[in-house]
């Protein structure tokens, strides 16, 4: 049986983000067709390119859905009132993919101006979570380890 992973990534990207860029992305998220040239990937080590981020139905191997929406942050403009690009993506990745992928999340931070966690990788197999963080020269995935016994804070909606 394979393993999958739940991806998770919510960053903001600049306002004036590159058309090549935009263009690329949208394509990406299932929004656009496919751009004649793809600089996120050497896709053709892979087999040929595929919209990594296409959400809109059903996880495969998750409970809830695979997502992706990329809107203006109409409510939280720059200082200079220009308006940053808001995307979130949740995506179900097969092991086999899951090399390419992080190569395209690698790609889309390069270009994205929110610092620190972005999001996480769930696998399905033992259900390890590392956090996405994004700094200057790039991401690291930080493995989620708990150390001694948890803290548990039970929520009652009473």
């Amino acid at each position: 049986m394979s393993d999958y992973y739940d991806l998770f990534l919510a960053v903001d990207l600049p306002p004036d983000l590159p058309e090549p860029v935009l263009l690329e992305l949208r394509w990406l998220l299932g929004q656009a067709d496919m751009p004649t040239e793809l600089k996120s990937t050497d896709w053709e080590s892979w087999g040929g390119p595929w919209q990594a981020f296409d959400g809109g139905s059903a996880s495969h191997s998750f409970d809830g859905a695979d997502v992706s929406l990329l809107v203006r942050a109409m409510d939280r403009p720059n200082l200079d009132g220009s308006e940053p690009w808001a995307l979130t993506v949740r995506a179900c990745v097969h092991e086999d993919d899951f090399g390419v992928t992080m190569d395209v999340v690698g790609w889309l931070l390069r270009h994205a101006t929110t610092q620190g966690w972005v999001g996480f990788v769930r696998d399905s197999g033992l259900g390890q979570v590392r956090h996405l963080v994004r700094h200057e020269g790039g991401f690291d995935l930080v493995d989620v380890r708990p150390v001694g016994q948890q803290k548990r804070v039970p929520w009652s909606s009473r």
